[in-house]
């Protein structure tokens, strides 16, 4: 069975296009480029048979000639980790940074250039919740246009959204109100219910902040990563009140802290009594990205260690395992990026490869396990077709 779907974008700030749906081999095609005047328009999908691979055995080894002069008891092999598959489940998106899973209905919600958009696993469609957002650029070698970043829940309606659509000073955080069910129409960005920022220069921020990639929701708080004045690397945070956002001030200078520049992904710990922080550090140099940890009430670091990995995009607790897993996207050598379990032993992370992934950014755990991660991934010869995409890894992890 073959679905289409439609969008009708009217933005004059952004270029949008149609999205186009195949259920019949769980491929989602979000289609963000063409259609810049917000025309009508439906494309055909393409339908893709799933990949199969035959299982391999071994034959068992014999040596009947040959007894054995003692008896050894058989040799325990440790059980072998099953293959982690990845199911892409939209294609065609420019430069996806965030996800967020909303409770009771599951539908991930991704940021991308041009705007946020809902994915509902079940029915397997994809809408336009949010658009008309203006187009910033971030990156040192390559460069990428970028939009809105980082989403978070703050309770099951609203969603908050970090702003990477303007000159840093300028930026936002906005809530927006969400519902269970897709709108009929999308709306503008500037229809939220409240707005944070921006944060302008001034005596903590030489030119003010922008680039809110990370966005956490933990403890009556709000905690967004701020990319604007690189000698402080602030983290912002806004305080809940009666279900109000209060003011986004600047709270933890991480690179006064660390020595390390680029608070970018950012989570809580299971228990909730630690803020979890990737910082990326310089694009340019390998190897470099920390992996820390801070007290949420006072902002004080209480640990700080070395990864081995080069640009900590995204992290993500399991709720099934507990363990903590990050991407690397690895500007220096992207052909090293990929998603990682980061395994910390007193103040040692060893970060084991999981899977080789073309340039990940954010991550997210839906309640049953399932990891949701978003890919920049590389242009192709087809220039009106975007290389990103959301994927999904079944529970296990």
């Amino acid at each position: 069975m073959q679905w289409n779907l439609h969008l009708i974008l009217k933005a004059s700030a952004c270029c949008l296009t149609a999205l186009c749906l195949t259920v019949g081999s769980n491929l989602l095609i979000a289609d963000e480029k063409g259609d810049k005047k917000g025309d009508e328009k439906k494309g055909a999908a393409k339908k893709e048979e799933p990949k199969k691979e035959a299982a391999k055995k071994e034959d068992p080894k014999k040596d009947a000639k040959k007894p054995a002069p003692k008896k050894e008891a058989p040799k325990k092999e440790e059980p072998k980790k099953p293959a982690v598959t990845v199911k892409t489940l939209v294609t065609n998106l420019e430069n996806p940074s965030g996800i967020a899973i909303q409770d009771g209905t599951g539908h991930v919600f991704v940021a991308s250039r041009y705007g946020v958009y809902r994915y509902d696993s079940k029915g397997k469609t994809v809408d336009l919740e949010i658009a008309g957002y203006p187009t910033d650029v971030y990156g040192k070698g390559p460069k990428y246009n970028i939009g809105p970043l980082g989403l978070a829940f703050l309770n099951k309606d609203h969603l908050v959204v970090g702003d990477g659509s303007r000159p840093d000073g300028s930026e936002l955080v906005r809530i927006y109100k969400v519902g269970d069910k897709p709108l009929a129409k999308w709306v503008k960005e500037d229809t939220a219910v409240q707005t944070l920022g921006p944060i302008k220069a001034g005596d903590k921020t030489a030119k003010g902040e922008g680039n809110f990639y990370g966005v956490a929701v933990g403890g009556g708080n709000i905690f967004v990563t701020c990319n604007g004045d690189d000698t402080k690397g602030w983290v912002a945070k806004s305080v809940v009140k009666d279900g109000k956002a209060g003011p986004l001030e600047l709270t933890i200078a991480t690179k006064e802290a660390t020595n390390v520049d680029a608070p970018v992904a950012i989570t809580f710990s299971p228990d909730g009594k630690q803020l979890v922080i990737g910082q990326m550090g310089e694009m340019n140099v390998p190897n470099d990205a920390l992996l820390t940890f801070y007290d949420p009430a006072t902002g004080k670091l209480n640990k700080s260690l070395k990864t081995g990995l080069s640009d900590i995009a995204g992290l993500a607790y399991s709720p099934k395992t507990k363990k903590l897993y990050a991407t690397d996207f690895s500007w220096v050598d992207t052909k090293k990026g990929g998603l990682f379990e980061l395994k910390i032993d007193g103040d040692k992370v060893t970060a084991e490869k999981i899977i080789a992934l073309d340039k990940p950014a954010a991550i997210a755990f839906d309640k049953d396990g399932n990891l949701y991660l978003t890919t920049f991934g590389t242009q192709g010869k087809d220039p009106e077709k975007s290389p990103g995409s959301l994927a999904m890894i079944k529970a296990g992890l």
